[in-house]
């Protein structure tokens, strides 16, 4: 109990120290684990007040009826075994599952208790924590209709009974108090959960964007350095591990400073672009591509042996050489230098023998592909 009580307080007041970096997936599950710990605290508070009650009605306070007994023990039973499911598969879905049943078994079971005891010793209460746990639970648009199918039944209970609940002392001033702390008390919740769902959205759009910008390249709109880094980090684990084949292309523009020269830095941007676009349509969706600096690019190249990566760049190479750019009349063509994996190899010893081998492209003559094999 003392462990859980610390994770509600440091998850759900977000007491903890914050992180420098956070991503979008530790965000979405930061955000689920406080709506399963929320309602873990709400199922634990509502199985100790029952079954707390329970035992008071059937030990001290002995006047409720057996009906009204028997519908407390079994909803705080039914609490327990919520908390229970829950500890075992704590997952989003079955804490959205639960948290649908626990709002209409809540809806279900302080409707009765309040038909069952006409009002007694301000049962009615309890009514008012039903918004409050319908829309935090289920989100502002499933809760308010939750809400509002809730309030009509109850209302329409409580003026029909008026005359008759508190032997005969609820009368119509107090019907227009309920309905009247009812409605304040669902809008305030309601625009709370409004505000705090949209806030929830502009962050995740913001650690979306945060997160495009620290690993897609600004000009040429695929990976960045530090992206394909990873790519190739990641590939080269997977070849190790299941023994496959792993090559790689390090390639750039020929004399791409004469195209900035002659052309203007806009029109080489532009080059870049458009180079990127039609080289983006030939490869893999397995393969990564990204800008490794400047006018130099890398692909990763799963399970692709030297020849056939040899085939493959060529196959670029071709494209490139025959595409007419809109800004620049100059005929742009790329030298590659290809590496093969091997066993043992890392990801800077890979680089560095794709780096040989496009320097040996270049003084070859350029505008072809070589490699150290």
């Amino acid at each position: 109990m003392g462990h859980f009580l610390k994770k509600m307080y440091t998850t759900l007041l977000c007491a903890a120290p914050p992180t420098s970096y956070i991503s979008l997936k530790d965000f979405q599950n930061l955000y689920h684990k406080r709506k399963y710990l929320l309602l873990k605290t709400c199922l634990y508070i509502t199985f100790l007040t029952l079954f707390f009650f329970s035992c008071l009605h059937a030990f001290v306070f002995q006047g409720i009826g057996d009906l009204a007994f028997l519908l407390e023990i079994t909803v705080s039973l039914t609490a327990l075994y919520f908390i229970i499911s829950l500890k075992r598969n704590p997952s989003p879905e079955n804490t959205a599952n639960i948290a649908t049943y626990s709002t209409l078994i809540f809806a279900a079971f302080l409707l009765i208790f309040n038909n069952l005891v006409s009002h007694q010793n301000f049962s009615l209460i309890w009514t008012f924590f039903f918004p409050v746990f319908a829309i935090i639970m289920n989100g502002y648009k499933a809760g308010l209709r939750y809400t509002i199918v809730f309030l009509s039944i109850l209302l329409f209970m409580a003026y029909e009974g008026i005359g008759n609940w508190q032997a005969g002392q609820w009368n119509e001033l107090s019907f227009i108090r309920l309905s009247l702390a009812m409605a304040i008390l669902t809008f305030i919740i309601y625009i709370n959960e409004v505000a705090l769902t949209n806030a929830k959205l502009q962050a995740e759009f913001a650690l979306e964007k945060l997160h495009s910008l620290s690993a897609i390249d600004e000009l040429t709109q695929i990976a960045n350095r530090r992206n394909i880094d990873q790519s190739l980090f990641k590939a080269i684990q997977h070849a190790e591990r299941y023994d496959t084949p792993l090559s790689l292309t390090l390639f750039d523009i020929d004399d791409f400073k004469k195209i900035n020269d002659q052309c203007g830095h806009l029109a080489g941007d532009n080059v870049l672009f458009e180079l990127v676009t039609e080289i983006k349509h030939i490869i893999r969706s397995t393969d990564s591509f990204g800008r490794w600096g400047g006018e130099e690019f890398l692909i990763v190249l799963p399970n692709e042996t030297l020849e056939s990566a040899i085939n493959f760049c060529e196959k670029i190479r071709v494209c490139v050489e025959k595409i007419t750019f809109a800004e620049c009349s100059t005929q742009v063509t790329c030298s590659f230098g290809v590496a093969h994996f091997q066993k043992g190899m890392t990801a800077e010893q890979l680089i560095e023998q794709a780096d040989k081998a496009l320097y040996q492209a270049k003084h070859s003559g350029k505008n072809r592909v070589a490699s150290l094999n």
